[in-house]
């Protein structure tokens, strides 16, 4: 009862005091982390009077330092496109925590804009940790090479602008996430050299399956010299319509080929005087 008596009396004082006081107050807390209660002033004068832009953004910071990531995102999307007039570290804490907000929503794809907006106003040593965050958002949406390339710009920037010493334990999950996502690249490149081999191999049945069968040579023809037939033909005498035997310049050599080639000697075949009819 005491407490709750003291809870309203402070409310009581709190309502009592003038708007711009409220606000003194509201960030006073929301510096000294105490989230809930900047939270509950904040809200207050936000109904009352619209809150501008900078501070409608320490209403989502104090929603996701609350844990309610859905609101959180709420306020800092409405926001974000309004706040490049702000210096740009400050930016870049809202563009973290509503990156956050929306990985903790496994919100991956807007996660991972506000990711890389916080990348180009954040400082060099907080780097390292946004890129292990992208990895994690691109190994969720299985695209690993993205990944890779994350963890590897993360252990980059952990090394060069942080102390080992007070990263070890992020340094050696970043180490080991680069190295599954690697494994899971290795991976699917065997799967795709597979894939591809197969679709070839179905292609070319494909194409087999519509060629003819008696289209298909079986056997390798042999390498033969094409010869047509020498065909003599025997001199005509115009008066009896006879052929008569070829003039023969060289009958001995003539002689020795036929020997050569064939048993038939064809000179003993005109002494004959064998008639050829037509």
């Amino acid at each position: 009862m005491a407490f709750l008596c003291l809870s309203v009396l402070s409310a009581s004082a709190q309502t009592s005091d003038p708007d711009p006081v409220q606000l003194d107050k509201a960030v006073a807390y929301f510096n000294s982390g105490k989230y809930h209660e900047a939270l509950l002033i904040f809200q207050q004068l936000d109904r009352r009077y619209k809150l501008n832009d900078r501070f409608r953004a320490y209403i989502g910071l104090c929603y996701y330092h609350e844990w309610d990531y859905k609101s959180a995102t709420d306020y800092l999307d409405e926001v974000a496109p309004r706040l490049a007039v702000l210096a740009p570290h400050e930016r870049s804490v809202y563009y973290f925590a509503n990156a956050e907000s929306h990985f903790q929503l496994q919100e991956y794809k807007p996660a991972i804009s506000f990711y890389e907006q916080a990348l180009t106003v954040c400082y060099d040593s907080e780097k390292g940790e946004i890129y292990y965050r992208l990895g994690l958002c691109y190994m969720f949406g299985e695209e690993w090479e993205k990944a890779r390339d994350a963890y590897v710009l993360s252990e980059a920037f952990f090394r060069k602008h942080r102390t080992v010493t007070d990263v070890e334990a992020r340094l050696a999950q970043v180490v080991n996430m680069r190295k599954g996502c690697q494994t899971k690249i290795d991976e699917k490149m065997t799967a795709d050299s597979i894939a591809r081999a197969k679709a070839v191999d179905d292609s070319l049945r494909a194409i087999a399956a519509t060629v003819p069968l008696d289209s298909v040579i079986t056997e390798k023809p042999t390498d033969t010299i094409s010869s047509k037939p020498i065909v003599t033909t025997p001199i005509i005498d115009e008066k009896k319509k006879t052929p008569v035997p070829p003039i023969d310049d060289k009958p001995a050599k003539q002689k020795k080929k036929q020997e050569d080639v064939a048993p038939i000697n064809l000179e003993d075949l005109y002494k004959e005087k064998v008639k050829v009819e037509e």
